[in-house]
């Protein structure tokens, strides 16, 4: 048996700690060796003994803790009793995108000035469920992948790049070269998202809900769309709207 106290701090800079049993059997389906060991509680559960096996199979270290290690370690989140220490999954960088943007079909999702790590795990998992290639976000001034978002997204931050860039703008122009088609999610389009015949090789740009995408950003996308809303309110959480506009452009493109 563990020990029930908070293990965060003891953490080394390559790791971290990650709950819920969908993202806990993610990581240690699609890459056991980072996998360092699995915590779970002495709870007779059936998704909890699948993780068990597998990691018996991979040959992790499983420790049984309990309740009040989770509640320790992760304090109002949804941890269902199961946990990893396992390296952290890298953040890709701009020059992971050049084989995927020689494709017949490309699939980009672009968050800008989401600093919301739930928000940012809907997305992901959204983004996944649509088949997108990769998740684009800039550097500065954007949650990136953090345990929060690894739990949020249910596993799907496992199986979609996460690429970090410096200059959406340049990463735009770029994504055009290819000819690539870039649509802004903007409340202030003219052209409502339903009326869209969309590319097969299109890139998706959802900004916060309170600022929106940036200036210069909306300026370098092709074509803005919106979603048509009820005046009784303003706008759409983020990755609702993210979820609303990959799933009509899948649609059209059939996912694969």
């Amino acid at each position: 048996v563990g020990s029930e106290m908070c293990i965060r701090d003891r953490l080394k800079t390559e790791e971290e700690l990650v709950c819920g049993i969908n993202a806990v059997s993610q990581i240690i389906k699609t890459r056991p060796s980072s996998v360092h060991s699995l915590f779970v509680n002495n709870v007779s559960n059936e998704r909890l003994n699948d993780l068990v096996r597998d990691a018996t199979k991979n040959k992790i270290e499983i420790i049984k803790e309990k309740s009040s290690f989770f509640e320790d370690n992760f304090e109002g989140i949804n941890h269902q009793n199961a946990a990893v220490i396992c390296n952290k999954r890298s953040e890709e960088s701009e020059q992971f995108l050049d084989p995927i943007l020689n494709k017949d079909e490309v699939k980009i999702l672009i968050l800008e000035g989401l600093t919301d790590p739930h928000n940012v795990g809907a997305c992901l998992r959204s983004a996944a469920g649509a088949g997108v290639d990769a998740v684009i976000v800039p550097k500065n001034r954007s949650c990136h992948l953090t345990p929060t978002v690894r739990k949020i997204s249910c596993g799907a931050s496992e199986l979609i790049p996460f690429v970090v860039v410096t200059n959406i703008v340049r990463v735009i122009n770029k994504l055009q070269e290819k000819g690539v088609i870039v649509y802004g999610s903007d409340l202030q389009a003219n052209q409502s998202y339903e009326n869209v015949i969309y590319s097969s090789k299109y890139a998706l740009v959802v900004g916060s809900e309170d600022k929106g995408i940036r200036r210069l950003t909306r300026e370098n996308c092709d074509e803005l769309i919106k979603i048509d809303m009820s005046e009784k309110m303003d706008s759409l959480n983020a990755s609702v709207s993210t979820g609303i506009l990959l799933f009509e452009i899948a649609r059209q493109n059939k996912i694969n």
